[in-house]
């Protein structure tokens, strides 16, 4: 339902592909670059194991590689489009293994809960609050709940959190805006009978995340972003970078994040019920990003080949919208990158522990 872009385009955005990608390859990498400096500056040992997990063989040589370069994976598996380039052998089996992995990306809870639970509408066994609470089980060794078409190697499984953190902490991946029968008045499915497999009763119409929000207004609305889920993937970082004079530059937009800590940012609990925590935390922003817009029927509904209600909307994001949804997207950035290292420090304790007594791991010199 979404998904990225491929090379820096966030200021010109030349090079935009039609759909929409979470957080867009920017914020992706820019979440992969805050937990790569802070892993690297304090929790060296944990950073080591990681990047053993990432490390492959290539002409004969070990390839190491960070957070920041296998946080875009998942989303270069689908096809070429997403990274300008064919899916590598690694991704191709990734997608053999795991045909629904289009599905891990996300969950559409409606605005109007206030929690994430599973199996209600919007959820999914596999979506984004389900596949990070499976990844971090595989990687401590523990036996993940059994999922349908699910199997997942150690290293993908690093990749997949670098990707799903991010695309937890972007508002419109969590929540999501439902409608009546006639596309006109918001209702949640769960109030309305809709039963927990989302998308099979045919009385409730899906934003789909705000894929199907098309925004309308004149430049200096949102440059190329026509549909509201794109804004917020794209836009709104791009606009967030180019607030602090960084609009060409993740690593260093990255840096100015990794330095000081975002308020809040810490998750209570142990590590396997965080996604949940962050899904509920995240849910109120996204109600917000919807709240603050006007939104209208686009059209008559119409029908798909199943039966199922078929809609669309418009809406025109003004200048203090823009503003808002820009400091919302440095904040959540942030989180989801300090966030990020702390899963790893949890999920690899032994590992910390060497941390906090010191024990510095120095890399061998090369043969």
């Amino acid at each position: 339902m979404r998904m990225k872009l491929a090379s820096l385009c966030v200021v010109a955005f030349t090079c935009l592909p039609a759909p929409a990608f979470a957080w867009a390859y920017p914020g992706h990498r820019i979440v992969g670059t805050i937990a790569d400096l802070v892993l690297k500056a304090h929790h060296p040992n944990v950073y080591a194991k990681v990047q053993a997990l990432l490390t492959i063989k290539a002409d004969g040589k070990d390839v190491k590689r960070t957070l920041s370069e296998v946080a875009v994976f998942p989303d270069c598996a689908k096809n070429d489009k997403f990274c300008e380039r064919p899916p590598s052998d690694e991704e191709k089996a990734y997608v053999a293994r795991n045909p629904n992995h289009g599905a891990f990306h996300f969950t559409d809870v409606p605005i109007e809960e206030r929690r994430y639970i599973a199996d209600s509408a919007g959820t999914g066994t596999t979506d984004v609050v389900q596949m990070i609470e499976y990844a971090v089980a595989q990687l401590r060794g523990k036996s993940p709940a059994a999922k349908h078409d699910v199997k997942l190697t150690d290293p993908e499984a690093v990749w997949l959190l670098a990707h799903l953190v991010g695309d937890i902490h972007q508002p419109l991946h969590v929540g999501a805006k439902f409608y009546d029968g006639a596309c006109r008045k918001g209702v949640d499915p769960n109030q309305a009978g809709e039963p927990p497999d989302f998308g099979i009763d045919k009385t409730v119409a899906e934003t789909q995340g705000g894929n199907k929000i098309l925004l309308t207004g004149k430049e200096p609305a949102v440059g190329p972003a026509d549909q509201l889920h794109l804004y917020w993937d794209l836009t709104a970082v791009a606009q967030a970078m180019a607030a602090v004079g960084l609009h060409d530059s993740e690593p260093e937009f990255a840096r100015l994040l990794a330095g000081k800590a975002p308020d809040g940012w810490k998750t209570p609990g142990d590590a396997s019920t965080w996604a949940s925590k962050w899904a509920n935390e995240v849910i109120p922003v996204a109600a917000e990003a919807h709240r603050r817009l006007s939104i209208r029927r686009k059209g008559e509904p119409t029908r798909d080949h199943d039966g199922k209600l078929q809609c669309k909307w418009e809406t025109t994001l003004d200048k203090s919208y823009q503003d808002w949804a820009r400091e919302q997207a440095r904040t959540q950035l942030a989180k989801a990158g300090f966030r990020l290292a702390a899963l790893f420090v949890a999920i690899f304790p032994e590992e910390a522990k060497k941390d906090e007594r010191g024990e510095v791991v120095i890399s061998p010199p090369p043969p």
